[in-house]
Protein backbone atom coordinates (compact mmCIF):
# COMPACT_ATOMS: atom_id res chain seq x y z
CA UNK A 1 0.00 0.00 0.00
CA UNK A 2 2.56 2.43 1.09
CA UNK A 3 4.35 2.41 -2.57
CA UNK A 4 0.65 4.92 -2.81
CA UNK A 5 1.23 6.75 0.49
CA UNK A 6 0.28 10.12 0.95
CA UNK A 7 3.38 11.25 -0.19
CA UNK A 8 3.62 9.23 -3.58
CA UNK A 9 3.52 11.43 -6.30
CA UNK A 10 0.65 11.03 -8.97
CA UNK A 11 2.93 11.62 -12.24
CA UNK A 12 4.91 8.23 -11.09
CA UNK A 13 1.52 6.66 -12.23
CA UNK A 14 2.04 5.46 -15.76
CA UNK A 15 -1.46 4.87 -16.23
CA UNK A 16 -2.70 8.36 -15.57
CA UNK A 17 0.72 10.17 -17.31
CA UNK A 18 -0.87 8.20 -20.46
CA UNK A 19 -4.51 9.53 -19.68
CA UNK A 20 -3.37 13.12 -19.24
CA UNK A 21 -0.99 12.56 -22.53
CA UNK A 22 -4.18 11.01 -24.86
CA UNK A 23 -5.89 14.21 -23.49
CA UNK A 24 -4.13 16.77 -24.18
CA UNK A 25 -3.58 14.81 -27.54
CA UNK A 26 -7.13 14.89 -28.37
CA UNK A 27 -7.53 18.49 -27.77
CA UNK A 28 -4.99 19.13 -29.94
CA UNK A 29 -6.80 17.45 -32.43
CA UNK A 30 -10.09 19.53 -31.87
CA UNK A 31 -7.90 22.52 -32.17
CA UNK A 32 -6.25 21.98 -35.21
CA UNK A 33 -9.65 20.07 -36.96
CA UNK A 34 -11.45 24.27 -35.54
CA UNK A 35 -8.56 26.09 -37.44
CA UNK A 36 -9.04 23.80 -40.95
CA UNK A 37 -12.68 24.13 -41.10
CA UNK A 38 -11.94 28.06 -40.64
CA UNK A 39 -9.64 27.97 -43.52
CA UNK A 40 -6.05 27.36 -42.45
CA UNK A 41 -3.98 24.54 -44.67
CA UNK A 42 -3.70 21.48 -42.75
CA UNK A 43 0.33 22.23 -41.67
CA UNK A 44 0.21 25.30 -40.37
CA UNK A 45 -3.38 24.34 -38.44
CA UNK A 46 -1.33 21.55 -37.03
CA UNK A 47 1.93 23.92 -36.14
CA UNK A 48 -0.57 26.37 -34.38
CA UNK A 49 -2.45 23.69 -32.33
CA UNK A 50 1.05 22.59 -30.85
CA UNK A 51 1.48 25.89 -29.86
CA UNK A 52 -2.07 26.36 -28.40
CA UNK A 53 -1.45 22.98 -26.75
CA UNK A 54 2.03 22.48 -25.57
CA UNK A 55 1.88 25.26 -22.95
CA UNK A 56 -0.76 24.11 -21.04
CA UNK A 57 -0.35 20.42 -21.03
CA UNK A 58 3.00 21.58 -19.77
CA UNK A 59 1.88 23.59 -17.04
CA UNK A 60 -0.83 21.44 -16.68
CA UNK A 61 1.77 19.43 -14.50
CA UNK A 62 2.35 21.99 -12.29
CA UNK A 63 -1.87 22.45 -11.82
CA UNK A 64 -1.67 18.88 -10.84
CA UNK A 65 0.39 19.42 -8.17
CA UNK A 66 -1.96 22.11 -6.66
CA UNK A 67 -4.49 19.93 -4.98
CA UNK A 68 -1.81 18.25 -2.48
CA UNK A 69 -0.24 22.08 -2.06
CA UNK A 70 -3.49 23.21 -1.57
CA UNK A 71 -6.30 20.29 -0.49
CA UNK A 72 -9.69 21.17 0.13
CA UNK A 73 -10.57 22.35 3.39
CA UNK A 74 -14.44 23.52 4.94
CA UNK A 75 -12.47 26.22 7.46
CA UNK A 76 -10.57 27.72 5.28
CA UNK A 77 -12.69 27.86 2.09
CA UNK A 78 -11.52 31.68 1.51
CA UNK A 79 -7.65 31.19 1.33
CA UNK A 80 -7.92 27.89 -0.54
CA UNK A 81 -10.34 29.65 -3.80
CA UNK A 82 -7.87 32.32 -3.48
CA UNK A 83 -5.04 30.17 -3.67
CA UNK A 84 -6.36 28.79 -6.46
CA UNK A 85 -7.99 31.36 -8.65
CA UNK A 86 -4.05 33.39 -8.33
CA UNK A 87 -2.25 30.12 -9.31
CA UNK A 88 -4.80 29.53 -12.38
CA UNK A 89 -4.28 33.07 -13.65
CA UNK A 90 -0.85 33.13 -13.72
CA UNK A 91 -0.42 29.61 -15.22
CA UNK A 92 -3.20 30.88 -17.59
CA UNK A 93 -1.07 33.87 -18.36
CA UNK A 94 2.20 31.69 -19.18
CA UNK A 95 0.52 29.61 -21.15
CA UNK A 96 -0.82 32.49 -23.22
CA UNK A 97 2.61 33.84 -23.47
CA UNK A 98 3.72 30.24 -24.21
CA UNK A 99 1.83 30.24 -27.20
CA UNK A 100 2.66 33.62 -28.27
CA UNK A 101 5.91 33.17 -28.53
CA UNK A 102 5.85 29.87 -30.19
CA UNK A 103 3.18 31.52 -33.13
CA UNK A 104 6.38 33.87 -33.40
CA UNK A 105 8.73 31.63 -33.35
CA UNK A 106 6.63 29.57 -36.19
CA UNK A 107 6.32 32.16 -38.09
CA UNK A 108 9.58 33.34 -37.89
CA UNK A 109 11.26 29.38 -38.84
CA UNK A 110 8.64 28.92 -41.59
CA UNK A 111 7.83 33.05 -42.95
CA UNK A 112 4.60 32.15 -44.39
CA UNK A 113 2.68 30.16 -41.30
CA UNK A 114 -0.36 30.04 -40.28
CA UNK A 115 -0.54 33.19 -37.20
CA UNK A 116 -3.55 34.57 -35.74
CA UNK A 117 -3.20 38.33 -35.58
CA UNK A 118 -1.68 39.07 -32.48
CA UNK A 119 -4.49 41.83 -31.72
CA UNK A 120 -5.92 42.30 -27.96
CA UNK A 121 -9.03 40.23 -28.77
CA UNK A 122 -7.39 37.27 -29.70
CA UNK A 123 -4.79 37.00 -26.74
CA UNK A 124 -8.06 37.88 -24.19
CA UNK A 125 -9.37 34.73 -26.12
CA UNK A 126 -6.47 32.57 -25.73
CA UNK A 127 -5.83 33.25 -22.29
CA UNK A 128 -9.42 32.77 -21.54
CA UNK A 129 -9.41 29.33 -23.53
CA UNK A 130 -5.80 28.89 -21.20
CA UNK A 131 -7.52 29.55 -18.15
CA UNK A 132 -10.22 27.04 -19.14
CA UNK A 133 -8.20 24.37 -19.49
CA UNK A 134 -5.97 25.09 -16.17
CA UNK A 135 -9.56 24.86 -14.24
CA UNK A 136 -10.13 21.48 -16.18
CA UNK A 137 -6.89 20.23 -15.06
CA UNK A 138 -7.31 21.17 -11.32
CA UNK A 139 -10.64 19.72 -11.21
CA UNK A 140 -9.23 16.35 -12.66
CA UNK A 141 -6.16 16.48 -9.92
CA UNK A 142 -8.43 16.98 -7.09
CA UNK A 143 -10.74 13.82 -8.17
CA UNK A 144 -7.71 12.28 -8.55
CA UNK A 145 -6.14 13.23 -5.29
CA UNK A 146 -9.51 12.35 -4.02
CA UNK A 147 -10.05 8.90 -4.70
CA UNK A 148 -6.27 8.44 -4.23
CA UNK A 149 -6.86 9.64 -0.24
CA UNK A 150 -9.72 7.37 -0.38
CA UNK A 151 -7.96 4.47 -1.37
CA UNK A 152 -5.12 5.15 0.87
CA UNK A 153 -7.59 5.60 4.31
CA UNK A 154 -9.16 2.17 3.01
CA UNK A 155 -6.09 0.20 3.03
CA UNK A 156 -4.88 1.49 6.34
CA UNK A 157 -8.38 1.22 8.18
CA UNK A 158 -7.43 -2.71 6.54
CA UNK A 159 -4.06 -2.14 7.78
CA UNK A 160 -5.19 -1.03 11.59
CA UNK A 161 -7.74 -3.59 11.98
CA UNK A 162 -4.93 -6.15 11.09
CA UNK A 163 -2.60 -4.59 13.63
CA UNK A 164 -5.99 -4.29 16.65
CA UNK A 165 -6.70 -8.19 15.86
CA UNK A 166 -3.44 -8.97 16.18
CA UNK A 167 -2.96 -6.92 19.16
CA UNK A 168 -6.37 -9.20 20.43
CA UNK A 169 -5.42 -12.66 19.68
CA UNK A 170 -1.74 -11.80 21.18
CA UNK A 171 -0.97 -14.94 23.35
CA UNK A 172 -0.25 -13.03 26.45
CA UNK A 173 -3.55 -10.90 26.19
CA UNK A 174 -5.55 -13.88 25.47
CA UNK A 175 -4.21 -15.83 27.92
CA UNK A 176 -3.65 -13.23 30.75
CA UNK A 177 -7.46 -12.57 30.62
CA UNK A 178 -8.58 -15.91 30.41
CA UNK A 179 -6.92 -16.94 33.75
CA UNK A 180 -8.32 -13.98 35.30
CA UNK A 181 -11.40 -14.92 34.26
CA UNK A 182 -11.41 -18.23 35.24
CA UNK A 183 -10.57 -17.43 38.72
CA UNK A 184 -13.49 -14.28 38.52
CA UNK A 185 -16.13 -17.30 37.53
CA UNK A 186 -15.08 -19.31 41.29
CA UNK A 187 -14.75 -16.36 43.04
CA UNK A 188 -17.05 -13.16 41.58
CA UNK A 189 -18.96 -14.94 38.67
CA UNK A 190 -21.09 -11.84 38.42
CA UNK A 191 -17.97 -10.12 38.05
CA UNK A 192 -16.96 -12.38 35.38
CA UNK A 193 -19.90 -12.41 33.13
CA UNK A 194 -19.42 -8.36 33.28
CA UNK A 195 -16.13 -9.32 31.69
CA UNK A 196 -17.18 -11.37 29.36
CA UNK A 197 -19.44 -8.89 28.17
CA UNK A 198 -16.63 -6.01 27.87
CA UNK A 199 -15.05 -8.85 25.56
CA UNK A 200 -17.65 -9.76 23.07
CA UNK A 201 -18.10 -5.07 23.06
CA UNK A 202 -14.29 -5.01 21.95
CA UNK A 203 -14.74 -8.08 19.30
CA UNK A 204 -18.37 -6.32 18.05
CA UNK A 205 -16.80 -2.74 17.45
CA UNK A 206 -14.11 -4.34 15.24
CA UNK A 207 -16.46 -6.20 13.38
CA UNK A 208 -19.02 -3.21 13.12
CA UNK A 209 -16.02 -1.29 11.32
CA UNK A 210 -14.68 -3.53 9.27
CA UNK A 211 -17.91 -4.64 7.70
CA UNK A 212 -19.03 -1.43 7.89
CA UNK A 213 -16.23 -0.07 6.17
CA UNK A 214 -16.16 3.66 8.26
CA UNK A 215 -13.63 5.54 8.45
CA UNK A 216 -14.99 7.66 11.07
CA UNK A 217 -17.29 6.44 14.47
CA UNK A 218 -18.69 8.80 17.01
CA UNK A 219 -16.47 9.57 19.77
CA UNK A 220 -18.60 7.93 22.46
CA UNK A 221 -18.13 4.37 20.43
CA UNK A 222 -14.16 4.93 20.50
CA UNK A 223 -14.65 5.49 24.03
CA UNK A 224 -16.87 2.42 24.89
CA UNK A 225 -14.42 0.41 23.04
CA UNK A 226 -11.01 1.59 25.20
CA UNK A 227 -12.88 1.34 27.90
CA UNK A 228 -13.72 -2.44 27.04
CA UNK A 229 -9.95 -2.68 26.40
CA UNK A 230 -9.00 -1.30 29.95
CA UNK A 231 -11.28 -2.85 31.98
CA UNK A 232 -10.04 -6.53 30.54
CA UNK A 233 -6.06 -5.16 31.14
CA UNK A 234 -7.53 -4.13 34.86
CA UNK A 235 -8.12 -7.97 35.38
CA UNK A 236 -4.50 -8.80 34.01
CA UNK A 237 -2.66 -5.90 35.91
CA UNK A 238 -4.93 -5.15 39.24
CA UNK A 239 -4.30 -2.70 41.45
CA UNK A 240 -0.77 -2.15 39.25
CA UNK A 241 -2.77 -0.55 36.80
CA UNK A 242 -4.23 2.60 38.39
CA UNK A 243 -6.94 4.34 35.80
CA UNK A 244 -8.44 8.09 35.72
CA UNK A 245 -10.69 8.66 32.97
CA UNK A 246 -12.41 11.86 31.87
CA UNK A 247 -14.80 12.97 29.02
CA UNK A 248 -17.76 14.93 28.97
CA UNK A 249 -21.03 14.48 27.12
CA UNK A 250 -20.11 17.46 24.89
CA UNK A 251 -17.09 15.69 23.04
CA UNK A 252 -19.30 12.25 22.52
CA UNK A 253 -21.17 12.48 19.09
CA UNK A 254 -17.43 14.41 17.67
CA UNK A 255 -16.52 12.01 14.51
CA UNK A 256 -13.13 10.10 15.12
CA UNK A 257 -11.02 7.18 13.24
CA UNK A 258 -11.92 4.06 14.51
CA UNK A 259 -8.84 3.09 16.61
CA UNK A 260 -7.43 6.34 16.94
CA UNK A 261 -7.34 6.26 20.63
CA UNK A 262 -6.88 2.88 21.55
CA UNK A 263 -3.12 2.73 20.42
CA UNK A 264 -1.79 5.42 22.34
CA UNK A 265 -3.56 3.57 25.69
CA UNK A 266 -2.07 0.19 24.73
CA UNK A 267 1.37 1.85 24.38
CA UNK A 268 1.36 3.84 27.34
CA UNK A 269 0.30 0.11 28.90
CA UNK A 270 2.95 -1.49 27.19
CA UNK A 271 5.97 0.67 28.10
CA UNK A 272 4.90 2.67 30.97
CA UNK A 273 2.57 -0.23 33.25
CA UNK A 274 3.56 -3.49 32.10
CA UNK A 275 7.16 -3.85 32.54
CA UNK A 276 7.41 -1.93 36.57
CA UNK A 277 6.74 -4.46 39.49
CA UNK A 278 4.60 -1.01 41.03
CA UNK A 279 2.75 -0.64 37.65
CA UNK A 280 1.93 3.07 37.02
CA UNK A 281 -1.08 5.84 36.65
CA UNK A 282 -2.30 6.13 33.53
CA UNK A 283 -4.71 9.55 32.66
CA UNK A 284 -7.08 9.65 29.91
CA UNK A 285 -8.88 13.08 28.91
CA UNK A 286 -10.82 14.05 26.39
CA UNK A 287 -12.59 17.61 25.93
CA UNK A 288 -13.57 20.58 23.07
CA UNK A 289 -12.07 23.27 22.95
CA UNK A 290 -11.72 26.13 20.25
CA UNK A 291 -13.62 23.94 17.12
CA UNK A 292 -10.84 21.06 18.28
CA UNK A 293 -11.21 17.54 19.95
CA UNK A 294 -8.64 17.47 22.25
CA UNK A 295 -7.36 13.76 23.63
CA UNK A 296 -4.66 13.25 26.17
CA UNK A 297 -3.09 10.16 27.17
CA UNK A 298 -0.77 10.42 30.48
CA UNK A 299 1.42 7.89 32.06
CA UNK A 300 3.97 8.73 34.83
CA UNK A 301 6.57 6.05 33.16
CA UNK A 302 9.81 6.08 32.53
CA UNK A 303 9.32 8.70 29.74
CA UNK A 304 10.73 8.50 25.60
CA UNK A 305 11.40 10.99 23.05
CA UNK A 306 8.81 11.28 19.86
CA UNK A 307 12.14 9.62 18.14
CA UNK A 308 12.62 6.23 19.72
CA UNK A 309 8.23 5.64 20.38
CA UNK A 310 8.23 5.80 16.11
CA UNK A 311 11.10 3.84 15.71
CA UNK A 312 9.22 1.35 17.93
CA UNK A 313 8.65 -2.09 16.05
CA UNK A 314 4.75 -2.03 16.81
CA UNK A 315 2.63 -0.76 14.13
CA UNK A 316 0.01 1.31 16.01
CA UNK A 317 0.91 4.43 16.30
CA UNK A 318 3.06 4.63 13.52
CA UNK A 319 -0.16 3.40 11.31
CA UNK A 320 -2.17 6.00 13.48
CA UNK A 321 -0.05 9.03 12.26
CA UNK A 322 -0.19 7.93 8.48
CA UNK A 323 -4.33 7.44 9.03
CA UNK A 324 -4.09 10.94 10.15
CA UNK A 325 -2.39 12.44 7.41
CA UNK A 326 -5.01 10.88 4.66
CA UNK A 327 -8.26 11.72 6.79
CA UNK A 328 -7.34 15.00 7.61
CA UNK A 329 -4.77 16.35 4.96
CA UNK A 330 -2.55 17.49 7.61
CA UNK A 331 -4.93 19.09 10.01
CA UNK A 332 -4.48 16.84 12.81
CA UNK A 333 -2.06 16.32 14.96
CA UNK A 334 -0.37 13.53 17.39
CA UNK A 335 2.79 15.03 19.79
CA UNK A 336 4.59 13.23 22.25
CA UNK A 337 5.41 15.90 25.37
CA UNK A 338 7.72 14.48 28.48
CA UNK A 339 5.48 15.25 32.08
CA UNK A 340 7.55 17.52 33.89
CA UNK A 341 7.37 14.84 37.03
CA UNK A 342 8.19 11.99 35.11
CA UNK A 343 6.26 9.62 32.01
CA UNK A 344 5.15 10.84 29.52
CA UNK A 345 2.28 12.99 27.36
CA UNK A 346 0.43 11.74 23.84
CA UNK A 347 -1.86 14.60 22.42
CA UNK A 348 -3.80 13.90 19.47
CA UNK A 349 -5.79 16.84 18.14
CA UNK A 350 -8.83 16.42 15.70
CA UNK A 351 -11.15 18.95 13.51
CA UNK A 352 -14.24 18.39 15.84
CA UNK A 353 -16.62 18.46 12.51
CA UNK A 354 -14.69 15.32 11.32
CA UNK A 355 -12.44 14.58 8.25
CA UNK A 356 -11.69 16.91 5.48
CA UNK A 357 -12.17 15.67 2.16
CA UNK A 358 -10.38 16.38 -1.22
CA UNK A 359 -12.51 18.31 -3.61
Amino acid sequence: MQASGAGADIFSRRGFRTAYAAAFVSLGFIYGAVLVAAGANLSPAIRSAIAAILPNALLGLITLRLPRRVPWRRDRLLPFLAAHGLTLAVLALLATGGWMALIAADSWAVGTGFAPRASRIVIVFQAFISGLVQLAVVSIGHAWHSAERHAQAEALRARAELALLRTQLNPHFVLNTLHALLGLVRREPEKAEAALERLGELLRFGLHVHHASVDQVAFREEWAFVTSYLVLEKLRFGERLRLTLSAGDEVMDVPIPPFALQPLVENAITHAIAPRRNGGRLHLKAQRAHGRLLLEVEDDGPGATEAAILASPRLGLRLLRERLAVLYAGDARLAFEPVATGGLRVRLDLPDAGREEAA
